[in-house]
């Protein structure tokens, strides 16, 4: 496996591109972007016309494309059926420019590279020579432990009105707790009702604060220099399990806090990866091992220009009009280790993507060394996000490959999201509570949510190095 050894930080490659070449390329890239986009507006004036096509045409189709699905064009002499039901979930979905004109703030915190604290530590990496048939054949005798676990002040022997001095002093419990069950509840302490007195509570209890890893993108707002707001902007979209680390840099943990709930919905997710290493099917464990993942953490549509020019050129244009970007951009590729090309997704559409190193989909806690699904399939899988809730502009579409590039089969991938949801814990935060979670051994995630007017909802999140 050409893997990082034991605990050891992943290195970061050096390119040698021409940045005058890929700069080029990006302004051929930009001119494609123009033409794809006048090509998608005739399309869209278009769209109406359908409503005239003959019951022969319809029949036509009918024997080219399954039922629920239509054609919608040809890659590669092959043509593509798509899904009826996606294409009214597109329609509805919100378009780049009203997101911006939503989220200016944000968008000004992306250009500006917002504010950030301390580095976040590089990711641990211990997953090389794992005998998944023998891990799985002796679980540990805990497995089933109650998760998450929820502590009340009577829990810990304080009063309701505990200040953040007196929870501090249980410290080494709460560790222990942490370790043992993975992600805790903190519930009805009155001091942790406020940002100030949740600050206050983490800090006294040991954690120290390190950047977030989406620090510089246009994906979470800054609270303030160590507090970020989670993902309250788009209410509709669902927001699958998934750690905090990257191939390159993760939190060890992290505390969630509520000051007000959404009015419905918003539960946060909790899962436990250890728990998923021994729940899933043992050969597609068995076979992600063995090819390892890729994680495309950026990406929009190759358009025709996928069939007519090389695609390694045109993911040499991407990268390059992506490096002149103003903001951050280049700092985050160079973050992430990202390497650009130009890709097929399940139904065979051809996508740019910047894709994060090759990495396991399993790891080693790295202090009890207990074996442990470490992947973010099921927040990124293009295939898992088309079939829910999701309102994410396309740029930020994610998805996820085999370690060679080769697509994911689709019942794996399903099969993955029937384990997750057999095991994902809901959690109906209430204002004042704070989940602490080891984010090596648990991922999270947040349903889709309403809001009514007058009760917005407000959830942060501070991320730490130990």
């Amino acid at each position: 496996k050409m893997m990082a050894p034991p605990f050891a930080p992943a290195p970061l490659r050096r390119r040698t591109h021409s940045r005058t070449v890929q700069a080029l390329l990006g302004l051929g890239l930009v001119a494609a972007v123009v033409f794809t986009v006048t090509l998608s507006f005739t399309q869209h004036r278009n769209r109406g016309l359908a409503s005239t096509l003959s019951r022969s045409t319809v029949a036509r189709n009918s024997l080219i494309c399954p039922a629920g699905t239509r054609p919608r064009g040809r890659i590669n002499g092959k043509t593509i059926c798509r899904s009826t039901v996606q294409d009214e979930k597109e329609k509805s979905s919100e378009s780049f420019i009203d997101y911006v004109g939503r989220n200016k703030d944000l968008i000004d915190q992306f250009v500006n590279k917002g504010t950030g604290s301390r580095p976040c530590p590089a990711t641990m990496w211990n997953s090389k020579d794992m005998d998944i048939s023998a891990l799985r054949a002796n679980p540990p005798a805990d497995l089933d432990v109650e998760f998450p676990l929820y502590i009340s002040p009577e829990d810990l022997n304080l009063p309701v009105d505990a200040t953040a001095e007196a929870i501090g002093e249980k410290k080494d419990l709460v560790r222990q707790l942490m370790l043992k069950h993975g992600a805790l509840v903190f519930r009805g302490f009155e001091s942790t009702k406020t940002m100030d007195g949740y600050r206050d509570a983490y800090k006294a209890l040991g954690f120290s604060s390190c950047e977030d890893p989406l620090e510089g993108t246009f994906l979470r707002k800054n609270a303030d220099k160590e507090i970020k707001f989670t993902f309250n902007q788009n209410p509709t979209h669902y927001v699958g399990m998934h750690t905090e680390c990257t191939h390159t840099v993760g939190p060890v943990s992290g505390a969630f806090w509520c000051g007000n709930p959404a009015s419905v919905g918003g539960e946060f997710t909790l899962l436990d990866g250890r728990k998923m290493f021994f729940d899933l099917d043992q050969d597609v464990v068995q076979r992600f091992y063995n090819k390892d993942v890729r994680i495309k953490v950026v990406g929009l549509p190759a358009g025709p220009l996928a069939n007519v020019l090389p695609r390694d050129m045109l993911a040499g244009a991407f990268e390059g009009a992506a490096k002149v970007m103003p903001g951050p951009t280049a700092d985050l590729m160079e973050k992430y280790d990202l390497d650009f090309f130009v890709l097929d997704d399940y139904e065979g559409v051809p996508r740019f993507g910047g894709l994060e190193p090759r990495q396991s989909p399993l790891n080693r806690h790295p202090v009890t060394g207990d074996p442990l699904w470490f992947c973010n399939i099921h927040n990124h899988a293009r295939y898992l996000s088309d079939r829910r809730p999701n309102s994410l502009v396309e740029i930020a579409r994610a998805d996820v490959y085999y370690g060679d590039l080769t697509t994911i089969a689709a019942q794996d991938v399903q099969h993955i999201d029937d384990i997750t949801r057999k095991n994902l814990h809901k959690v109906a935060m209430q204002p004042g509570d704070i989940v602490l979670l080891d984010n090596y051994r648990v991922l999270h995630g947040r349903e889709n949510f309403t809001d009514f007017e007058g009760n917005a909802r407000k959830h942060c999140v501070t991320w730490f190095e130990n």
